[in-house]
């Protein structure tokens, strides 16, 4: 049995986390009503990627605070998996910002508020919120590469009662700048996740937004507004003998809206996710996504014949993503 960590790359096709600003301004542009494999591949990778995001902070009961400043950038961390996101996104000539800012740095040394005790020991803080700055989390090499940190993320445990483990994360203004002498980019995250485990089932609901911008112009924006749940195939779920969630199914619904430019699926679209082909999640894949079957299907929302799909299977890491047009003109 693999660690659940990895599912950062559940439906690579994350991004991933990966991360976007409102779609679709108001007084923007009209949403597409079609879509080419090429603008699918792009997309759906996206969603895929934040998809598996998800579901790794779903599945595996570790951390999610990862011990926030010198921790922030563990794998299994807050800033390891946007770390991961952002690393499928970032052009390449920022990959040593993006090494030195998943290598973590003594300097983050964020402010903490609140009570960041953990009462019951289950890995969470009761109700802290970590605040950066430029000046407590940020590094800069000799030659004038490097990387800040600004805003605020609060973290909340929730268990009691039905609820054996779970977690509200909340990110404010957070965000990233990567940058050398002559260029940057940068990432901008919003939004809110929670977490919610009982005995019978586990839920993830994420109502997020989230912009990339190279040397300030924007390349893509989305917004994440989605329910992941899971039931295990069979028994209980027990966070207090389990570190990770048993083999089960996925079921995804919600919206998702994107906004690119500059080469990155040009456009505005809006979609309607379900997942008319369970998705199985198993437990014993040892490789990426650790999925063997189902589907997970995103239509254009109004234009429900139009859309793409991303198909798991038939065996353990093996995913792709496809367009479908039924009909609709």
């Amino acid at each position: 049995m693999r660690a659940l960590q990895k599912l950062g790359r559940f439906a690579m096709g994350t991004a991933a986390i990966a991360f976007a600003a409102a779609c679709g301004d108001s007084g923007g542009p009209d949403s597409n009503t079609d879509i080419t494999p090429a603008e699918a591949a792009v997309i759906g990778g996206e969603v895929s990627g934040q998809i598996g995001d998800l579901a790794g902070d779903l599945a595996s009961f570790g951390n999610p605070a990862g011990g926030l400043g010198g921790g922030l950038f563990a794998p299994q961390a807050l800033g390891g998996r946007m770390a991961r996101m952002m690393g499928r996104n970032i052009p390449g000539s920022f990959r040593p910002q993006l090494a030195m800012f998943a290598a973590g740095d003594p300097n983050c040394t964020p402010t903490v508020t609140g009570d960041s005790a953990d009462s019951d020991g289950d890995g969470i803080q009761n109700n802290a919120t970590y605040t950066f700055g430029a000046g407590s989390c940020a590094y800069q090499d000799s030659l004038g590469n490097g990387f800040a940190l600004t805003g605020a993320i609060v973290i909340q445990d929730t268990d009691g009662g039905a609820t054996l483990w779970g977690v509200n994360v909340a990110f404010n203004n957070w965000r990233v700048l990567f940058y050398t002498d002559s260029a940057s980019a940068g990432f901008e995250y919003d939004g809110n996740s929670t977490i919610t485990v009982t005995s019978a089932a586990a839920i993830s609901n994420q109502n997020v937004s989230a912009r990339w911008r190279v040397n300030g112009q924007r390349v893509f924006a989305a917004d994440h507004n989605w329910q992941l749940s899971f039931n295990p195939d069979s028994g209980s779920i027990d966070p207090g003998s389990q570190s990770e969630l048993p083999s089960g199914i996925f079921d995804i619904t919600g919206q998702f809206a994107w906004s690119g430019s500059q080469g990155q699926a040009d456009g505005t679209w809006n979609f309607t996710f379900d997942t008319p082909g369970a998705v199985h999640y198993n437990d014993a894949c040892d490789t990426d996504p650790p999925i063997d079957a189902g589907q997970v299907r995103a239509a254009i929302t109004g234009r429900s014949n139009i859309g793409f799909t991303v198909d798991y299977g038939p065996a353990c890491g093996q995913e792709t993503i496809n367009t479908f047009d039924a009909g609709n003109t």
